[in-house]
């Protein structure tokens, strides 16, 4: 009797950590697919491992732009995504020099831009 109790709490425990394994794959894959869904490449490359975000939002890109040319602000008319795309482009570009240029090793990125 105590052997077949043995067998089946060996059982038991087998299936639990079956379970546990397959559970925490779910997980990164649930990680994954988030990731791709929210547009952050860090968490789709490595689920599961989350970190401190800096989000930078321009809130006047079309009067960044026409600063720099004159000849954006009719572009915007026209095809406003494009001129975003440019000054976040270029708003991130600069960052990442500052950056460097103050010795921070950092990955900058734009998304949705």
């Amino acid at each position: 009797m105590s052997m077949l109790l043995a067998a089946l709490s060996m059982l038991i425990a087998l299936l639990t950590a079956g379970l546990g394994w397959a559970l925490l794959r779910l997980q990164r894959r649930v990680d994954a697919l988030h990731g791709q869904l929210v547009g952050d490449p860090a968490a789709a490359l490595a689920p599961g491992r989350v970190g401190p975000v800096i989000e930078i939002r321009i809130l006047n890109p079309f009067d960044l732009a026409v600063k720099e040319t004159p000849l954006a602000g009719p572009a915007a008319k026209v095809a406003p995504r494009m001129i975003e795309r440019i000054v976040y482009s270029r708003a991130a570009q600069q960052i990442a020099e500052q950056l460097k240029a103050q010795g921070v090793e950092a990955q900058v990125t734009t998304h949705g831009a």
